[in-house]
Formats: C-alpha cells, structure tokens, sequence
C-alpha cells in the first residue's frame, strides 16, 4: 500500500529524471494508437518506426544512467541527441520491402536491441564499482521490471475485460482495434512509468546487502540443483563420446552454453556473500563449478569446430564461436581475478554484441562471404566435371547455400563464378535446382543423376485454375482417403514400394502400383507441370467391384528407379462393390 501511496511521486521523479524517455515513449505510443485506429497493417507498412521506438526506450534510459555515472550533465543533452540521432540513421537504414524474408534485419534488430538492455545493466557502474551497489542495483532492475510487467498485465486484463463487458452486455459495438490501442497504451506508457518509477536515485554507496531469503530459497534449491543436472548430463554424455569414439552433436553446444550462463548468473548472485554463506555449495561454488566447465568447452570447441568444418559459418555459428569464447575468457577471468569486478560480463558482452551486428566482421558479412566461398568451390567443381553429377549430400548442399543467400539478396556475388546473372532467380526455395539446372543444362537425363533420389515432387490439384468435377453416377459410395488418416474412416490406405493398398475396414478391396503410374506421369509432364486432372484419375475393376482412385494432392521423392516414397498423399475414392 505504501508503494501505491508513492507511486504519483514516484512517477514525477522518474520524468523529471527520464523525460527524454518518458516523451519519446508517450509520442511513440499515441502515434502507434493512431496508426492502429486507421486500420493500416502497421506491421508491413511502418515496421522501421515501430522496430526504431521499440530499440529508442532502453538505449536512452541507458544513456541517462551513462550520464549520472560519469558526471557529464553539462553534455547530457548532445548525448541524448547523439542517441537519438543513431535511431534516426537506424530507421532510414531499415528496408521495409525486405523485411519479411531477409533474416538479417530482424536478427540485427534482435542485436541491438539485446544491447540496449545490457547496456542498463553496466552503465551506472562504468567509472565507480562497489560490488555491494551493484548487486542491489541488478536486484532493483528484477524487481522494476517484474512489478511494471505484473501492473501493466493487470490494468490492461482488467481494463480489456471492462471493454469487453460493455460490448457484449449493452450492445455497443466496440471496434476490435481498441484492444490493441489499449495494449500499446499499457506497455508503451503505463509499463514504461512504472518502470522507470521503480528506480532509486541513489544507486551507489547503498551499503547494505538487500540479501532476501526468497532469493537464497531460490539460489538452493532451483537454479544450483537445475545447474547440477545439466552437469551430470553433459558430463554423462562425454564420457559416451570417449567411450565410443565418435564426434560430438552439433545440439550439445546449446546445452553447454545454457549451463555456463546459469553459472554465471549463481556467480553474479552469491558473489558479494560467497565467502561468508553458510551452505557449502555456495562457498565452494567458487572455483570448482570453472574447473569443471573447462572439460566441457573443450566439448563445446570441438563441436562447434566439427560444424563450420563441414557446413561453414551461419550466423549462428557465428554466434555460437562468439559465445563459446566469451565463456571461457570470462571463466578465465573469474578464476585469476582477484577483484572480480562483476560489471565486467555485461560489458565484455555489450561490445562483442555490437562487434557482431556491424562492420566486415559482423556475423552476418562473414556468413555470407564464407558461404560465397562454399557455393564458389561446388560451381567450379561442376564447370570442371559436368559430366558427372554431384552427390545427394553435395546437391543437399548447394540448394541449401543457394537459399540462404537468396533469403539474404547476396547470390549476385556468384554472378561472376557462374557466368551469368542470377536475377531472374525469384524464389528462394527453388533457386538450388534452377541453378542446377542451368549449370548441367535442362534438357539433361535428370533420372541419370545421383542426387535425382532426394529431390522431392509433389502435386495440388488447388493451384491449377481448371474446374474439377467428380461425376459419382456409376458408384455408390464417394470418401475422402489419405495416408495416415484416422482409424475411425471404413476406408483406409497404405503404402509399400510399388503397392498402395486400400482396406474397407480390415478387408483389403483393391492394391495398386501407384509407384509406377505416377512414373509414368512424371516423364509426359516434368515436376507434374501442367499435368491434366484426368491424367490422374485410375479406374480399377477386380472381383470386389469398380473402384475410382482420384488424386488430388501428393507429396514424395524417388527412393529409386521404380519406387516412390510418399509425405503425403490424398485424394477422392469412388466405390462401387459387388454385390453377392
């Protein structure tokens, strides 16, 4: 109640402290509550002024804190400009056309605005540390930022429920933007005031240890034992890979990395209190719990080593290199450190993360140029050879690159290695065989090549424009069928290489080679392209009646020559039995 009490006084200090923030959240909010009252998608037409207003909030309360940290207020507001007009470069930087299918912008977004918070973890201790100040802050940061998300919840619960109330008991028709109107209000103001509120003025020479017994509750017995398991899995796990010689998952590297950054966070906790706690896993947190990490990145090292040696970087491979290292420097830090100054975590973090978002070393730049190189060594392998095709997991592979950077507009950095322009590629997903295609030369024998087994076909009778009529006169009974479906039909399907076999119940009514029909289809109309409804229609007649097998959707690859292995297939079944 005491903090209710507060909370108007609480609101006016924390403008007059951030009002910077606090007004470029208030205008961003009602301008985003306007953009939703004219009904306009604003996610496709203004994503770079909401993504902007999103990054702005936490990186401008950093720099407020930046500014009380280093005394500068005679500067404060050029800084403040100065942040505010790196936000105006980021918007007019931001490719809305391309967002929806080029992963680095939403990636780099995620980056900065990653930094953005962990920049307010680091930017009141810059110049001073006290290890006691900076433990109570991190804590009022939890504590701000758990309230503020509680009272937005409530107000915006209780307020949409109100709203709802009145729509349905009164007839009032309520437009259906309101909800969002209200939501954008509750997280881009209220959250945001409430937040901010929560703020001490006096963030060093506190002192005194806000140490609460919830927290040590917390520490003992969830994230130490959740940190223990971890430990014996991966440690487990190890000891498998030695026993039997074999190289490591490409998954174990999250695992590894979860766990080092749950140790972290113990350490940040029981730091200030390691060496006086009474529980002796706290005591001796400190080094065992890093002599024991150390096995366990070297684990890490290799797998990640074993997956850039065979696929090359991604980004986040990239991320993962970046991680793996930071781990063991900050590990080698906390055991030889003898001040261990704490802040030292987010701010290592901080600079590699910026580090990764820009400049010819960024993740995103060394992913692509690697995978250039990649997709440059199979282009010239196949100019040199054509006549002699490259394997499953090599035509894997190219298709594979040849999205990725699709997706990501670079694969006109191969235009010179192939010999021609790839802008006629529109599709991402099928830019790999296009290629192929015009590398061998598309009138080649695609059954002749090795890789022609993993290539997948299918067909949907929904995107042809043709009308497609059932005529059911001659037959008593019409069903869906699938593979796959649920018991309960009477009808039910199966498939063997070169058999589909149909079952009225447990009594099997008709088998057919559907394998080698569809073959058949496949060499008049290539990849089914333009294939006639009709061509697949099959009439069967055997002793237990006239059956009519209409396909309407398919889906499988070529486990060989003859045989067909089917993802999916459906379609209509006309029945018309025999009757003894």
């Amino acid at each position: 109640m005491k903090y209710l009490n507060e909370l108007p006084t609480r609101t006016k200090a924390a403008f007059m402290r951030f009002p910077v923030t606090i007004i470029w959240s208030i205008v961003g909010s009602v301008y985003v509550t306007w953009l939703i009252g004219l009904d306009t998608r604003i996610f496709n037409e203004f994503t770079s002024l909401i993504f902007t207003l999103i990054l702005g909030v936490s990186w401008l309360i950093g720099t407020q804190f930046l500014i009380e940290s280093l005394r500068i207020y005679k500067y404060s507001w050029l800084l403040k400009l100065g942040v505010i007009g790196l936000l105006i470069i980021y918007y007019f930087s931001f490719n809305e056309e391309d967002f929806d299918d080029n992963p680095i912008q939403i990636t780099r977004w995620f980056l900065l605005f990653l930094a953005g918070h962990i920049f307010v973890f680091f930017a009141p201790f810059l110049k001073e540390w006290n290890k006691i100040d900076y433990w109570n802050y991190l804590q009022q940061i939890v504590i701000s930022i758990t309230r503020a998300a509680l009272f937005t919840f409530v107000i915006f619960g209780g307020l949409a429920l109100a709203i709802l109330a009145v729509d349905n008991l009164f007839n009032v028709h309520i437009n259906d933007n309101v909800y969002g109107q209200l939501y954008v209000i509750c997280l881009g103001i209220i959250n945001t005031f409430i937040y901010l509120a929560d703020f001490p003025k006096k963030i060093h020479n506190t002192q005194k240890l806000a140490y609460s017994k919830a927290l040590d509750v917390f520490l003992k017995f969830i994230l130490i034992p959740i940190l223990v398991i971890y430990l014996i899995i991966v440690y487990a796990y190890t000891f498998q890979i030695l026993i039997l010689w074999e190289l490591p998952q490409g998954w174990v590297s999250y695992l590894i990395s979860i766990l080092a950054i749950i140790g972290l966070i113990i350490q940040i906790i029981i730091e200030p209190l390691r060496q006086t706690h009474p529980n002796i896993l706290i005591r001796k947190f400190y080094p065992y719990f890093y002599i024991l990490l150390f096995p366990l990145l070297i684990l890490l090292f290799v797998a990640i080593y074993t997956r850039i040696a065979d696929y090359n970087f991604t980004e986040n491979r990239y991320f993962l290199v970046v991680l793996a290292f930071w781990i063991f420097g900050i590990s080698l830090y906390m055991i030889f450190s003898n001040k261990k100054k704490l802040k030292i975590i987010p701010i290592s973090l901080f600079i590699l993360i910026i580090l990764a978002s820009y400049g010819p070393w960024s993740a995103f730049n060394v992913s692509i140029n690697a995978q250039v190189k990649e997709l440059e060594e199979m282009i010239n392998k196949i100019k040199s050879n054509s006549d002699e095709f490259i394997t499953v997991e090599e035509d894997s592979q190219f298709r594979n690159i040849t999205r990725y950077l699709k997706k990501r507009n670079r694969l006109n950095e191969l235009d010179a290695s192939l010999g021609f322009k790839t802008s006629y590629l529109q599709n991402s997903y099928t830019a790999g065989n296009q290629l192929l295609d015009s590398l061998y030369g598309s009138d080649r024998d695609m059954s002749s090549r090795t890789a022609i087994e993993n290539k997948y076909y299918h067909y949907n009778q929904l995107n042809y424009k043709h009308q497609f009529n059932l005529d059911v006169k001659d037959y008593q009974t019409m069903v869906e069928i699938a593979l796959n479906q649920n018991e309960s039909h009477r009808y039910q399907i199966s498939h063997q290489p070169n058999s589909l076999t149909i079952n009225d119940q447990d009594e099997k009514i008709l088998e057919v080679d559907i394998d080698s029909l569809l073959l058949e289809s496949l060499k008049k109309y290539p990849n089914f392209k333009d294939i006639p409804q009709e061509e697949l229609n099959y009439t069967f007649k055997n002793t237990k009646g006239t059956f009519s097998l209409i396909l309407k959707n398919f889906r499988f690859h070529k486990t060989n020559k003859t045989s067909l292995n089917f993802i999916h297939l459906s379609g209509y079944l006309l029945v018309n039995e025999n009757i003894e």
